[in-house]
């Protein structure tokens, strides 16, 4: 279906020793995504090369790494990208801060792999879903101004027709082919509407689609939460 949102995505890891071995990036790979791995002085550098899908900050060290190098990356061109950080700390306080500082999901060290796999693939499901929704948003203007394009020659012809009939020498003869332009003319501008309107029936469904799915496995992740 040409309008179905993908369900794998490009992850960026950001760990203190990149590793492709660790067991959460092995994990993701298996889950078909694409992943980067980088340390968390070239974090922002590689989120803007590699423009993910979504970030991983793993930090080892209660807010002494993760929250500046969440900071940055939300001052940098990629502050869209959803951020989940894995971090030691139990401190309420510092969780707090790193949702402040811009972080989707907050998840405590040590961790349950399948909980971390589940908030990845709701938050990438979202992001996806967001960025088909945009896209779908930029096709519907496109395929609008299309639309626009097509119908001036149609209606161009009905003006034409309507006027030469309305003159007052027009031609008995004639006003058969006149009447037969603005027939032909507006059955084929009908056309144009009809074709416009079934499309954006299709990503309307599409949408909504992704949106009852997306919506649903956050449900289901937040039920596991509570």
């Amino acid at each position: 279906m040409p309008h179905r949102v993908a369900t794998k995505g490009r992850i960026l890891v950001v760990m203190p020793e990149p590793s492709t071995d660790a067991v959460l990036v092995q994990r993701l790979l298996q889950d078909g995504h694409h992943v980067e791995v980088c340390g968390g002085e070239s974090a922002v550098a590689t989120a803007v090369a590699q423009q993910p899908d979504l970030i991983v900050l793993d930090t080892p060290l209660p807010g002494a790494v993760g929250l500046p190098v969440l900071g940055a990356l939300q001052q940098s061109s990629v502050r869209a990208i959803p951020v989940v950080f894995l971090t030691v700390a139990h401190d309420h306080q510092r969780l707090l801060n790193a949702f402040a500082a811009g972080a989707v999901a907050c998840i405590r060290k040590p961790y349950d792999d399948n909980e971390v796999l589940a908030h990845i693939r709701v938050h990438l499901s979202l992001k996806l879903t967001q960025d088909r929704l945009a896209q779908v948003a930029r096709e519907r203007e496109e395929l609008l101004n299309l639309v626009a394009h097509d119908l001036k020659n149609p209606l161009a012809s009905v003006l034409f027709a309507s006027e030469m009939l309305a003159l007052p020498d027009c031609k008995p003869e004639r006003r058969p082919r006149y009447l037969q332009i603005i027939d032909d003319s507006t059955r084929e501008a009908l056309g144009y509407i009809r074709s416009y309107l079934q499309s954006q029936a299709v990503i309307r469904i599409a949408a909504q689609h992704a949106h009852l799915r997306a919506s649903g496995r956050h449900r289901a992740v937040a039920g596991r939460a509570l």
